[in-house]
């Protein structure tokens, strides 16, 4: 062929090429290689044709045909180790890069080239140096920066990564591989708000991704967003139904979120793609124990442990199926084991320390419940003061000392009780508490201020939680300190509640029947109001004495008169207190205004579940707390028919006296 008429049919050919008429380049590069089936250029370009539409086998065929002829062609090169990397040969592409920068030291899509086959054949720092170049070669290269990024994140350099990842977005905001990446590393730093906030720029660039939908969820999982975790799973579900890791975490979500048929359901579909998986029986099996199918989760745990005898969830899992069975050694022993096969697993430790309190042990017990601090989602955060924490062992005369609340009204009341004993140690005491118990606290004995929270705290030189009081006084259920009322209500408010009840005629009581909905432990230890109504005798004035009424007792409240609701009067504390200081009895189940009633040494009947908190132990009917208090524990698990016989009984009794 004339060489004028080849170089002019290949100039047109380039020219469709680049302004995408691929047919047209085609025909014209086939038309060159009847006339010369060697010819370098045609066979290149053919290849280059055939990557542009996908077809990577027969793109490298012709480039290797091309190269056979001329192998220093470093462009070609370059082609052929894209060609490559899209058919999964990383080794054979980083050849073809490796050959193309011999021949030009300074091809930046060769060095760009070869550190996508190093991160693909995850030799990471490698990868990291081959996009270093291309940055020294072209600084604001995009694409090196946000490979780049992605490679420091396979190393594990994650803040290292977000500064590549971050210079990249700098120049590309939207680019969309960089803040999916940025996503990972912040997540494995545990800055989930920031990865978060990363895949969300994703979702508003109308990127349909599952994996984002994914992460995004693992994201709000971690932050407990339960309810916005479960809607990212199940979008990404929507869009790939068949995604393990997904059904896996939306089962841990609709398990935080106690719907537990749902996540026993969730964990059986990531298990129908990996029958075998650990993580997940352990998983469903915690659901069981939570569901009260106590007996099918130590089965599962078993079947666990027997091929992974060092899963540290699974004996977790056991202990706590075990302790909700009342075998209470046992228990103990498994928690023991998660925490030898992970010392650092603060549920298993605390959970140690829960069942040992609970059987009576608080010399151990109590030192583990301090893990309380490092248990995920925790009511309140350790807080983070320069003083130290007091032990029960430094020397408080003279000092001050701060006693903050930490958790529930309830443990406010019954711990602030130590406060007079810290005061006889010398200290000068400030007591933080919730704002509703301020007025309340100012009856207690040793206090010399009183702080609501949220508020400025003045100069103290150490502090101690009040939860943590037990563990420095060395408390044991013989030495609590016991005294018949340690908190006094207003006395013009009681006299107004007087004055407003008038002459007490008949047998007053006090009626707490559930506390928070949303306590993880409600299901155990609230009930319905017409369960408890149905067991006391007829006689009695019944007043309510909880704030929080749900929509089904309103309606039994409704249908009975002879229960007297005074709503004005459970607005706070300081009220509640006057309205509970003229009951004969109040009869509660676990939760803060029981507290209130033993605190101000009312005669309390306390309902209890089968396994119930530690501090009101075992087996015994009374309980140092509050000398004016009686046990009445469920004998089976869920059942309040015989705690509430006995109440009733014990209330027909009273009336005779």
């Amino acid at each position: 062929m004339d060489p004028d008429v080849l170089d002019a049919m290949l100039d047109q050919a380039e020219a469709d090429l680049g302004a995408g008429r691929l047919d047209a380049a085609r025909q014209v590069l086939e038309q060159v290689l009847q006339q010369d089936p060697q010819q370098f250029d045609a066979l290149h370009l053919l290849g280059v044709i055939a990557l542009q539409r996908k077809d990577f086998a027969k793109g490298a065929e012709l480039i290797e045909q091309a190269l056979a002829m001329d192998p220093d062609v470093d462009m070609a090169q370059v082609n052929l180790g894209a060609a490559r990397l899209e058919m999964k040969q990383p080794e054979k592409a980083l050849a073809c890069f490796d050959k193309a920068i011999s021949l030009a030291p300074d091809y930046v899509e060769a060095h760009f080239g070869r550190g996508c086959a190093l991160q693909a054949m995850s030799q990471w720092p490698q990868a990291v140096q081959s996009f270093a170049q291309v940055l020294a070669l072209q600084p604001g290269h995009v694409e090196a920066l946000a490979s780049q990024g992605a490679a420091l994140y396979g190393w594990q350099h994650y803040d290292e990564a977000i500064v590549a990842l971050d210079k990249a977005l700098a120049l590309q905001p939207q680019h969309v591989a960089a803040l999916i990446n940025r996503g990972y590393a912040l997540s494995e730093l545990q800055r989930y708000e920031e990865a978060l906030a990363s895949y969300d720029q994703v979702i508003l660039l109308k990127v349909e991704r599952p994996a984002v939908y994914a992460l995004r969820g693992d994201a709000l999982l971690a932050l407990g967003r339960m309810e916005y975790a479960l809607a990212s799973f199940d979008r990404a579900l929507t869009l790939q139904p068949d995604q393990f890791a997904v059904w896996a975490n939306r089962g841990n979500a609709l398990l935080k979120l106690r719907r537990l048929n749902e996540a026993a359901a969730s964990f059986d579909k990531a298990l129908s793609y990996q029958p075998q998986h650990s993580d997940v029986q352990s998983n469903l099996a915690g659901a069981w124990r939570e569901a009260g199918r106590l007996q099918e989760a130590l089965t599962l745990c078993d079947r666990v442990l027997q091929s992974h005898p060092h899963h540290a969830g699974a004996w977790q899992n056991k202990g706590n199926a075990l302790m909700d069975q009342g075998r209470l050694t046992e228990a103990r022993e498994a928690f023991a084991k998660a925490s030898s096969l992970q010392p650092d697993n603060a549920e298993a430790r605390w959970s140690q320390g829960w069942v040992a309190t609970l059987q009576g042990d608080w010399a151990t017990g109590l030192p583990l419940l301090e893990w309380r601090w490092k248990k995920a989602h925790i009511a309140s955060a350790k807080r983070a003061f320069i003083q130290p924490q007091w032990d029960g062992q430094a020397d408080l005369r003279g000092r001050t000392i701060l006693l903050h609340a930490e958790q529930g009204l309830g443990d406010t009341i019954q711990f602030c009780r130590y406060v007079t004993q810290v005061a006889a140690l010398g200290a000068r005491v400030v007591l933080e508490v919730q704002p509703p118990l301020v007025h309340l606290m100012s009856s207690l004995d040793g206090v010399a201020q009183i702080v609501a929270q949220g508020q400025a705290l003045p100069a103290f030189d150490t502090h101690c939680p009040l939860m943590s009081l037990p563990m420095a006084f060395k408390t044991t259920p013989d030495t609590v300190p016991t005294v018949p009322a340690y908190l006094t209500a207003d006395p013009a408010l009681v006299q107004r509640m007087a004055n407003r009840l008038g002459a007490n005629v008949k047998q007053r009581v006090g009626l707490v029947w559930s506390g928070n909905a949303m306590h993880r432990d409600d299901h155990n230890r609230s009930m319905p109001l017409a369960t408890l109504l149905d067991a006391l005798p007829q006689g009695p004035q019944f007043y309510v004495l909880q704030k929080d009424i749900r929509d089904s007792d309103m309606a039994t409240l409704r249908a009975r008169h002879d229960v007297i609701l005074l709503e004005d009067a459970l607005q706070d504390f300081d009220a509640t207190a006057a309205l509970v200081a003229q009951m004969d009895v109040v009869i509660s189940v676990d939760t803060s205004i029981a507290h209130l009633a033993g605190a101000l040494g009312k005669p309390v009947w306390l309902l209890l579940a089968k396994m119930p908190d530690w501090r009101w132990l075992l087996q015994r009917h009374d309980t140092p707390w509050y000398p004016a208090t009686r046990l009445f524990r469920q004998i089976t698990a869920g059942q309040w028919a015989d705690p509430l016989r006995d109440v009733g009984q014990a209330l027909t009794a009273r009336a005779m006296h």
